[in-house]
């Protein structure tokens, strides 16, 4: 019948469905063999199936009280059904599960072996800068707040990038620097003003403007630590002591000492450094120098600072403006680290040999203390005490060996250096140092005393001749005092005049400011004529002013009154005075405006053998910084106008031929 037919075909899906169930479940298929190995009646075989079925027991209850074999195959085929399907799911649950947990062991697996090459590779290279190294020297750095996140920011990324990769060194790099660069490290400043002074003293003769300015930061240091650091700027002629006077100074504070050598600089990330997402970039000089300095306020000597130059590329004044303004430099930004730098604790000092070609906003924001330059009398303190032991030692002489009397040391001053700084002076010196050394190698035994006599001997004949006013002087020529970068000079301006068209000629490599007060001059003579009893007549002829040395360049507004004097002494025939010199700005009305460089134009004439100086009024002031036995020795005379000046530069009427 089709019933029994239907039946024998649902308990094979059921015997077959309840073996996959077993094998499903753990039971192997032979133990369920021996279970169905009694005679395989229906009934035998339903009750051998929900044994084994994880099914509820009401479930179980209500299949066996079902009314006939085929509705109870049917209800255990949907329990088998159901029980397979559930199986199934938690068995690819389980895989998906296992498979992960197989991935998270791997994956630690390896991370763990890569650590232990890692640590293998440093050991063997010597490199103990791993990561955890690495983390340490972050930690231990003491870095601000926000820094500090931001390093840990960059930490966490540096685990996450493969070690082959070049951002993996960038970014390695970046955080090595950022460890070392020394945010809370500082030095102990010196309290002791004394001790300070005296440093100074021991290293640097003269100079009493720029260490009296330094004992005083000292001593605001010492009521008030939390002063903010000066901007200072050493200015003055080569050879005067600017740049070893930085690390005096910092010897005498107690504190670090770096240079950052400005000359020729051009680009601006010189000063604040590249993007670090450039090949080969690094920080500005400022930020390596805090590097190599150790501490967070070192001086800084920001060495010829007027010899900074700018381009295409940018310019590295402007980009020192934020690094020299005590008001921004608590937050300074350097392009390679990206994060703001303190520099309120720094001492800068700048040198300078002219401020003119400073920027007026960078140079706004420095005190700015002039060096004028040595007197001969400080010229020879210092070889005798600094230069002349140095030197010995340098080239293996004793006290024994070499000696010089003071008027050969005076001889080697006068006659072979013409300058304001010592640089000459000192190869001068080391010149008769290296030919004395030659000479005891060769076998002399005895020492050699250096005398006047004896230096043409060593230096051969002399390189300077004294210019000064001859004592009888023709009519047309004075004395001028000019600065230069390299300290004052004299200056002689000759007038002639000859037939002609009524013209000014001007020869001598002249600028256009000294042209135009040659100018100036010309126009008051014949303005103002009859005060000198001048006709019109008299200016009727061809003039030619010349300013010797004709190659050297030359410009400024402070020959103006030397230039009256030398026209107007060749208009009256009367000779300017012996030994006199002079230097003043003139203005049509004849007044006479004040200039700079006081004093070293005064050594200058003193070197040059000059007695009286004429210098304006509004100048007199600047006789101070002038030594008092340099203004014993010479006459100075204030003038106000042309007509003071001309009185006094020019010989009487009557003492004329």
């Amino acid at each position: 019948s089709e019933k029994p037919s239907e039946a024998s075909a649902i308990l094979d899906q059921v015997v077959a469905l309840h073996s996959e169930y077993m094998e499903t479940s753990g039971l192997h298929t032979h133990e369920a063999e021996v279970i169905l190995d009694e005679p395989p009646t229906t009934e035998r075989q339903i009750a051998q199936v929900l044994s084994h079925l994880e099914a509820p027991l009401s479930q179980q209850i209500a299949t066996l009280c079902e009314a006939n074999e085929l509705e109870q195959l049917k209800a255990i085929l949907e329990i088998l059904i159901s029980a397979i399907a559930s199986q199934r799911v938690n068995q690819r649950v389980q895989e998906r599960i296992q498979a992960t947990m197989e991935e998270s062991q791997k994956e630690y697996q390896l991370k763990e072996q890569i650590k232990a090459l890692e640590n293998e590779l440093n050991t063997i290279t010597g490199d103990g800068g791993d990561k955890s190294s690495l983390e340490k020297r972050v930690e231990d750095a003491q870095m601000p707040e926000a820094v500090l996140k931001e390093a840990q920011r960059e930490l966490a990324r540096l685990k996450r990038i493969h070690m082959d990769s070049a951002e993996h060194t960038i970014t390695r790099t970046w955080l090595e620097m950022l460890a070392d660069y020394p945010w809370r490290k500082q030095k102990e400043e010196m309290q002791n003003i004394q001790t300070a002074a005296a440093v100074l003293g021991e290293q640097h003769y003269g100079l009493l403007k720029v260490k009296e300015r330094i004992l005083e930061y000292l001593a605001v240091r010492q009521l008030n630590p939390n002063s903010k650091g000066p901007i200072l700027c050493l200015a003055g002629p080569p050879g005067v002591g600017k740049t070893s006077l930085g690390q005096s100074i910092a010897t005498a504070l107690g504190r670090d000492f770096g240079r950052i050598a400005l000359g020729g600089i051009k680009d601006e990330t010189e000063i604040r450094g590249h993007r670090r997402t450039y090949v080969g970039s690094m920080p500005g000089r400022v930020v390596r120098t805090m590097i190599r300095a150790g501490s967070n306020n070192p001086v800084i000597l920001l060495d010829e600072l007027d010899k900074v130059g700018n381009d295409f590329r940018g310019d590295p004044a402007s980009a020192l403006l934020e690094v020299l303004d005590p008001e921004q430099n608590r937050a300074f930004m350097d392009h390679y680290f990206d994060v703001p730098v303190d520099l309120s604790q720094v001492l800068f000092i700048a040198t300078a040999n002219l401020t003119e070609p400073i920027p007026s906003a960078l140079h706004d924001r420095l005190e700015v203390i002039e060096l004028p330059g040595y007197t001969e009398e400080e010229k020879l303190q210092i070889a005798c005490v600094f230069l002349l032991p140095k030197l010995a030692k340098n080239h293996g002489l004793s006290g024994s060996d070499i000696s010089f009397s003071t008027a050969a040391l005076q001889s080697v001053i006068r006659d072979y250096t013409r300058e304001s700084g010592l640089r000459g002076l000192e190869r001068q010196l080391a010149t008769v140092h290296r030919k004395v050394a030659r000479s005891i190698v060769e076998g002399r035994k005895e020492g050699t005393k250096i005398t006047p006599k004896s230096i043409t001997k060593y230096l051969g004949p002399v390189k300077y001749i004294k210019e000064i006013v001859e004592e009888n002087q023709v009519p047309g020529v004075a004395t001028g005092l000019a600065w230069t970068a390299v300290g004052g000079e004299i200056l002689f301006i000759e007038a002639i005049s000859m037939k002609g068209k009524p013209t000014l000629k001007l020869t001598g490599s002249l600028g256009d400011v000294m042209k135009e007060s040659a100018e100036a001059a010309m126009s008051w003579l014949r303005a103002n004529g009859a005060l000198l009893n001048l006709t019109d007549e008299a200016f009727q002829t061809r003039f030619h002013l010349h300013v010797p040395a004709g190659a050297i360049p030359k410009d400024g507004p402070s020959a103006g009154v030397t230039m009256t004097v030398a026209l107007a002494s060749l208009l009256t025939k009367r000779s300017v005075r012996p030994n006199i010199a002079m230097t003043g700005e003139i203005t049509l009305r004849g007044r006479i405006m004040p200039v700079g460089g006081i004093k070293e134009k005064v050594l200058a004439a003193r070197r040059a053998g000059v007695s009286t100086i004429l210098i304006p009024r509004h100048n007199g002031n600047d006789l101070i910084d002038i030594p008092q036995e340099i203004r014993d020795e010479l006459t100075f005379h204030l003038i106000d106008n042309v007509e003071e000046a001309l009185a006094l530069a020019l010989e009487p009427e009557e003492s004329q031929e």
